[in-house]
């Protein structure tokens, strides 16, 4: 027979938008904040690995010799046709000018927080606004936790969270909509979309065909009306099994027994508990007894039921294909997969909230149950704190300190052109391991013009002879020498020297782009000590200051850049001190603000922690109301 139409939320139970508002702001400014701490910690802006060959190499250059066409949108990166984050690439390089990898984070950290976020309101207005305390805590750790830090401080993991937006919406509108409706037809679009998310994301409307199987369980009687649903569902799951492509060079890194099969999936669905599978079946505990409690209900079809066990299927599922792609010998999920893992956790803990709020009075045994509960609560903590001090030890301080040799070993090929400068004894110390690609791309002009103002060319300074003493080539004192491929002019001639100097450029062209770094080392930022940028045309001077006095290291100082063509002006005066500079590098406009906005992390985390007492303290100050005027329990829907 024919079924109604399901929303995802019934009218009754929506409430207004004050009663979330608050906990969502700070849901999304705290994870934002959070990770912008981290980005702040391991601060890089060079491109890494596959970028240089899927978005320089194959999109880039296409792009600028004209010579780009649809077909290369679709190009394969290993098992995946990234299409969405080659537009997404392409789109934020034409917005900034400047292909800056920090740029495209911050981007990344937005797009992730905004998704945690607007899924949290769509679940409130499932579970009603009572509910909201049950939805921030697991989105919360999964934003704040840098567990998935690999898709944090790597560009080019952006496909991982356009798998989750297209996943997401895949299951919400087509999982709890009639057939033909709008809301199911735009479903079906964003799961045509997710096949060009990662090869993985035909999964989403695997799980969707779960659902559907579930509701012929609990009624038969409506099996006719599925069919659209599982119809629809086979043509795309087979369509995104024809557009994977297989890699054999990647073979290796299957499971290539039952026994690492076996092993590798526990390590997955145990998350986040992943060094030890055997507790696997207890880890999804909460979400197979909200299985079992809503198909022996015989009530209509809850949105809220259908969304938590649609995510639960969808992630399983997603664990079933890592762990035969990637389970060579029964391997653990790697850190850019733990995005995806933690919705595991975010479905139990949602099963763990359905079950205590609306199958409490069913619930037989239910303190064996929430006992059970609580120790599965107590071993996720101690699983995420051990994956957190695992993340915050060894990798990410090897991240760091790899990122700051592969910005010097790509700023000394770019001053020698020598190709001994990749020369390294780890591929993760320079930015792309086949290193004659990375040649060609560092000297082809179209990439090098976009490069980040890390290691692009510098403009080109000349001193001009002014017959006065002047500051020197590579005069300073530094903590640690720069490499002898770095070119600076100080005052510091010598302890005890006197380092009365004055400095004059001949004309710098303009700038490309609107910002310029300025490198500056020693006093500069105290009296009798100054550096200037001098506008040809207007004669209006830009002061170069430093934040801090930098001491006996380099300290990046940004401007905007002047109009035209302009000089560069230093003075030492000072009867003590001295002060190094080094030749201006363009900036791009977003590159400014991205670095601007990780900078200002701390009061991203003060304005969502007072969005989160803003909602705590309505939480607790009287119950919410539903637009019928009757009181909200948490947890608590008019649809049940």
């Amino acid at each position: 027979m024919n079924e109604a139409p399901i929303e995802i939320a019934p009218r009754s139970t929506r409430s207004p938008l004050r009663n979330h508002l608050g906990w969502v702001l700070s849901l999304f400014l705290i994870g934002l904040a959070l990770k912008f701490l981290l980005l702040q910690q391991c601060e890089n802006s060079l491109p890494y690995l596959d970028q240089w060959e899927d978005e320089a190499a194959h999109t880039y250059v296409p792009y600028f010799e004209h010579q780009f066409s649809m077909t290369d949108l679709f190009r394969p990166n290993n098992e995946h046709r990234m299409l969405w984050t080659r537009i997404y690439n392409l789109g934020l390089l034409l917005l900034n000018g400047q292909w800056d990898s920090q740029f495209q984070m911050v981007a990344n950290a937005i797009i992730h927080c905004a998704t945690l976020a607007i899924f949290g309101w769509m679940m409130a207005g499932l579970l009603g606004p009572r509910s909201w305390p049950f939805i921030w805590a697991p989105l919360m750790l999964a934003l704040a936790l840098p567990f998935a830090w690999e898709n944090t401080l790597w560009a080019m993991q952006s496909a991982f969270y356009f798998l989750l937006i297209f996943g997401l919406l895949t299951i919400a509108l087509i999982g709890s909509s009639k057939p033909g409706s709008s809301r199911w037809r735009l479903g079906v679009l964003m799961a045509i979309a997710s096949l060009f998310s990662l090869a993985s994301g035909f999964l989403a409307v695997v799980a969707v065909a779960a659902l559907a199987l579930v509701e012929i369980m609990r009624n038969r009687t409506i099996w006719r009306g599925q069919i659209p649903t599982l119809a629809i569902c086979a043509v795309i799951t087979l369509a995104g099994l024809l557009v994977k492509v297989d890699v054999p060079r990647h073979h290796d890194l299957q499971a290539h027994s039952l026994q690492a099969f076996v092993v590798s999936l526990g390590k997955y669905v145990a998350w986040p508990n992943e060094q030890r599978p055997w507790l696997a079946p207890f880890n999804v505990f909460p979400l197979l007894l909200l299985g079992w409690l809503y198909l022996r209900s015989h009530q209509d079809r809850r949105p809220a039921e259908q969304m938590v066990l649609g995510l639960g299927f969808w992630v399983l599922l997603q664990s079933l294909a890592a762990a035969y792609a990637r389970g060579e010998d029964g391997a653990p999920p790697a850190s850019r997969y733990m995005d995806t893992c933690s919705f595991l956790f975010i479905a139990n803990c949602l099963s763990i909230g359905l079950v205590c709020g609306w199958y409490r009075q069913r619930l037989r045994f239910a303190r064996f149950w929430y006992a059970a509960f609580v120790i599965w609560g107590v071993t996720c903590g101690i699983g995420l704190w051990q994956l957190t001090d695992r993340a915050c030890d060894a990798p990410l301080q090897f991240w760091k300190a790899c990122q700051h040799t592969r910005v010097q070993t790509t700023r000394a090929f770019m001053v020698t052109d020598d190709e001994q400068s990749f020369h390294q004894d780890s591929r993760f110390r320079i930015p792309f391991p086949y290193v004659p690609m990375l040649v060609f791309l560092l000297r082809t002009p179209d990439i090098r013009n976009i490069l980040p103002a890390s290691v692009r060319d510098p403009l080109k300074v000349i001193p001009l002879e002014t017959g006065q003493p002047g500051f020197v080539t590579n005069g300073c004192d530094l903590a640690t020498p720069d490499p002898p491929t770095e070119t600076s002019w100080g005052s510091f001639s010598g302890p005890g020297a006197p380092t009365r100097a004055a400095f004059e450029s001949t004309p710098v062209r303009k700038s490309a782009l609107p910002y310029l770094e300025i490198p500056v080392a020693g006093d500069l930022g105290e009296s009798g000590l100054s550096l200037e940028l001098i506008d040809q045309v207007t004669g209006k001077k830009t002061p170069v200051k430093p934040p801090r006095v930098a001491g006996k290291n380099w300290v990046n100082v940004y401007v905007r850049a002047p109009a035209g063509e302009f000089k560069i002006a230093a003075r030492d005066e000072s009867p003590t001190g001295w002060f190094a500079f080094k030749a201006p590098r363009e900036m791009g406009r977003w590159s400014y603000w991205a670095m601007n906005l990780i900078s200002a992390w701390k009061y991203i985390f003060a304005a969502g922690l007072g969005c989160l007492v803003w909602s705590a303290s309505t939480f607790f100050r009287r119950p919410a109301r539903s637009s019928e005027g009757r009181v909200e329990s948490p947890c608590a829907s008019t649809s049940h």
